[in-house]
This record gives structure tokens, sequence and C-alpha cells, in this order.
């Protein structure tokens, strides 16, 4: 049987467990459960194989509803859930980046209006994203804690299966995000700020390189971001650079993005141009992706390929071209090729 052929059989018991199982409870609930191991054995490992975060992204929007109607039926959802809410998230962000580059070239063109329009787009998508990301934290949080008894972040059970050590990095991946998408919107979904040290603590109980170096990264990247979270730690920045070296082994790039992240919050031009290149180097036909976890470093790539759009259009009002990543507006042999851009365009508009 062909994994579409698996995908949409699990489709058609998940549909049949919710619509036509409701004359006795337990077989509701047996039956959903079924459903729900079908989806984590035969539908989860293909999402994760595949390379089109975008298309993820959808998927997530249009399955997420049908998981969550299993818990109705006294069936636990979280795992899948999890990496849904995870995946439908990255389509509202992407929305309000769009609105957010819309929102510089305005500023730039001075065009008041058009620029306080986007920017409450922007926001818009930001709470969803937000909502969405906080809503597969806590199911992920909820979850866990009624498993092990314990706070999360607090002790490191052992996680025996492989699909729960994924779901742990995503949800705490997602709490992460979550947080940063509802600061942009103005706080619009009242995410709690703690949730970073949390994440900060909790990333300690997954294997580091078995994880393509992300569980260190993002402890770095927070301990940029967290006033007093890098006390006594090793130097953010050194622990960045070696998680990418990681994650260019292992073949999947997160630890990329989230030196990508760190770059862009500190400002710093040497910091995100470096993140960049290095993103941009990795991308070599000589650096297979881990064909298990392509949707991840697919998601990795959109997360750089947004800081990267976001900067070159906060200085030059366009988005990064197809070697943007390694050459900048400013470097010698560019120039030449941007002014002769923009007198294309000057010329076009006369």
């Amino acid at each position: 049987m062909s994994k579409v052929q698996k995908i949409c059989q699990g489709m058609a018991i998940i549909t049949v467990a919710s619509s036509l199982l409701s004359g006795c409870s337990q077989v509701v609930k047996t039956g959903a459960n079924v459903a729900l191991g079908f989806s984590e054995k035969h539908i989860v490992p293909p999402i994760l194989a595949m390379d089109d975060a975008d298309m993820a992204c959808n998927s997530g929007n249009a399955l997420t509803p049908a998981i969550m109607a299993t818990k109705d039926m006294g069936a636990d959802p979280t795992r899948v859930a999890v990496l849904l809410y995870a995946s439908s998230g990255i389509c509202a962000e992407n929305q309000a980046l769009e609105s957010e580059l819309r929102y510089l070239r305005a500023s730039k063109a001075g065009q008041v209006s058009e620029a306080q329009d986007a920017r409450i787009e922007q926001k818009r998508w930001a709470a969803i994203a937000a909502q969405r990301q906080y809503a597969g934290y806590q199911l992920f949080e909820n979850r866990w804690e009624a498993k092990y008894n314990k706070k999360l972040g607090e002790e490191c059970p052992k996680m025996k299966s492989d699909l729960d050590q994924t779901v742990y990095l995503m949800g705490m991946i997602s709490g992460l995000q979550a947080m940063t998408n509802d600061i942009n919107s103005g706080g619009a979904v009242n995410v709690p700020k703690d949730i970073a040290a949390v994440v900060e603590r909790g990333m300690a109980c997954l294997d580091n390189a078995k994880f393509w170096g992300a569980p260190n990264a993002t402890r770095a990247v927070i301990w940029t971001l967290l006033p007093g979270a890098g006390e006594g730690k090793p130097d953010p920045y050194q622990t960045l650079k070696e998680s990418v070296q990681l994650g260019e082994q292992k073949g999947v790039r997160l630890s990329h993005a989230l030196y990508a992240v760190a770059a862009q919050a500190s400002g710093d031009d040497a910091k995100i141009r470096d993140a960049l290149k290095t993103f941009a180097v990795s991308r070599s036909e000589e650096k297979p992706v881990n064909p298990q976890f392509k949707l991840v470093d697919s998601m990795a790539k959109n997360m750089v390929q947004a800081i990267s759009d976001r900067y070159w259009t906060e200085h030059t009002g366009i988005r990064t071209g197809d070697d943007g990543m390694q050459r900048f507006w400013d470097d010698k042999d560019n120039s030449a090729e941007l002014d002769e851009l923009f007198s294309e365009n000057d010329g076009a508009k006369s």
C-alpha cells in the first residue's frame, strides 16, 4: 500500500470514528484511539519526511480540527495535534511576514496609511500564529505533566519513543514561537513570558546530538534574549556555532535557523550576515538533508529566508535575491547590479 493510500485510509478511519461510532462511549473511544494510532504510525512519518513546509502548513490547517475532534471522544490526540498546530502556525507566520515586508516598503516610501494598514495586518496574523502555537504547547504541556506528574522543565523522565521525543522538541519550540509572535501581536493572546525559562531548562532533557544540535541551539538563543538566563552558561554564539556544525552533519538545519534568530535579535550586521552566509553554504549538494526530517529542515529554511527577506527589505526595499544570502547590497561586486535594477524600476515608473 502506498503512503498516499495509507494517509487516505487513516483519514477515512478518523471520519468514520467521529461520525458513526456514537452508540457506545467505550466503542467511540476505542475507535478514536485506533484512528490516532494509525495516524501516528502511518501519517506522521510521511509528513515529517515531506520537504514542503507550505504544503505541511496547509495540511495542518485542514487536519487539525478533525484530529482534535477525537478529544471529545475520550482519545488523546496530543502527539499528532502538536505537530499539526506547529505546521499550521507556519501559514500565519508567512502571512505576518508578508504584511511586515509591505510595512517596511511603505515606510521607506513615506506611504503612511499603507504602512499603518500593513502593521495592523501583521499584528493580526502574528496573533493567529501565537494562538495556534500556544494551543499546541498547552496540549503538550498538559499531557506531559499528567503523564509524568511533574511540572514541565523541572525533571527529565525517560521518553521511550522517538515520536515522544520529537513531539517534546516541537512542543517546546512552539511555546517559544508562541511567546515571540504574541509579543509581535502586541500581547493579543497573553502567552506567558515564563515559557522561555521552561524551554531553556526543558531542552536539557533531549539528546543534543540526536536532534541535530537544536536543543542546545534553542537554549543558546534564550541565553541571548532573556536577561540573566546566560549567567554561568557557555558563550551562546560559540554554542550556536557548534550546534550549526552538528546540524550540517545530521542533515537538519534547525540550528542554522536558531542562529539566524539570535543574530537578528542582536541587531549586529556582522552576526546576521554570518548566519545567512553559513546557511547558504549549508545548502550545497554535498550536504544532503536527513530523509526522515525533511519537513523540519524545510521549516528551518523558511525561517532563515524570512529573516533574510526582512533584513534586505529594511535596507533596500526589496527581498532577498537568488544569491542574497551570500552577497549583500553594499558588496562591491553587487552594488552595480542593484543600481541597475533600481534604475530599471525608476524608468518603469516614469
